[in-house]
């Protein structure tokens, strides 16, 4: 746990969050997404071997033709699992397998009876959002979390950024950096911003793409949903993201730990200050700086 807490603490006292100390400590316990066949291949195998060692030894099936018959089946029964493991893939979810609740009552609980409080650097995900008087720009994210991890390490001051996890709490008329889970809900979420932001809306949400690339990202799967709507142009990506998305994978941004999530702000804010700023818009508009190509 302390080893899980200054990691997370990146080696500068940043805060964080029981959801993303969560995730720290159980993404390596992830499931196989093969765990379904796994287990229909491991119980056919043991049928096949328990239940013909019974029947040879109980001389229901004499010696030969048992150990001939169980042979078969033992190479019959895998290969038929085999072509349909395709079957069991489409048909299997990845959750982390202890529950919030779980490693609340686990791991929170018997830590703050040991050491007479929660563990050092943690912030509870109910602290009030800072009041940013004249923002400049604002946050929209659906996970508390998030929000609370980026108040509790000054996010909000630095940048002057105004906090919220809905649309009718935003301040007027100021840019908008939407945060969002990889994911079809992401993607809606992020889309139903869209529409009701408009160009305010600065789209800095976690993508298939990243999801797929970070070896360190967690990604999960729920079973698809057949009346989901269509992937957005804006979000579809490659083939082979759009498979992702569609096959209901997904990655939180709840996961991030804090070091990595206000990276992702930063680059966010530095996108609203450079469409703010004409010097830097008529840079980019010549090129400056990048390499010369036809």
């Amino acid at each position: 746990m302390r080893r899980l807490t200054e990691k997370l603490g990146d080696g500068r006292g940043l805060r964080y969050t029981p959801t993303q100390l969560w995730y720290a400590a159980t993404r390596r316990d992830l499931p196989s997404v093969d765990r379904g066949y796994k287990a229909a291949l491991g119980w056919a195998c043991g049928i096949i071997l328990v239940g013909g060692f019974l029947c040879v030894v109980s001389g229901v099936v004499p010696v030969l033709p048992g150990i001939g018959t169980g042979a078969s089946l033992l190479i019959g029964i895998p290969l038929l699992l085999t072509f349909a493991k395709p079957w069991f893939r489409q048909r299997t979810t990845v959750r982390i397998p202890v529950t919030p609740r779980e490693f609340r009552t686990g791991v929170f609980d018997r830590w703050a009876q040991i050491y007479g409080g929660p563990p050092s650097g943690m912030v509870t995900e109910d602290i009030p959002l800072p009041a940013v008087r004249q923002p400049r720009l604002a946050l929209l994210c659906a996970d508390r979390s998030v929000l609370a991890c980026l108040a509790a390490n000054n996010a909000a001051e630095v940048w002057e950024m105004a906090l919220a996890d809905r649309v009718d709490r935003l301040p007027p008329e100021v840019p908008v950096l939407v945060l969002h889970d990889a994911g079809l809900p992401g993607v809606g979420f992020g889309a139903r911003a869209r529409d009701a932001l408009g160009s305010r809306a600065i789209l800095i949400g976690l993508s298939a793409k990243s999801a797929l690339a970070a070896g360190s990202a967690v990604r999960l799967r729920e079973l698809p949903d057949p009346a989901a709507p269509p992937v957005p142009e804006w979000a579809a990506g490659s083939a082979a993201e759009r498979d992702w998305l569609a096959d209901g994978w997904w990655s939180p941004v709840g996961a991030l730990p804090p070091a990595a999530l206000l990276g992702v702000v930063a680059r966010g804010v530095e996108r609203v200050q450079e469409a703010a700023d004409p010097d830097r818009q008529r840079a980019r508009e010549i090129g400056f700086l990048t390499w010369p190509n036809s």
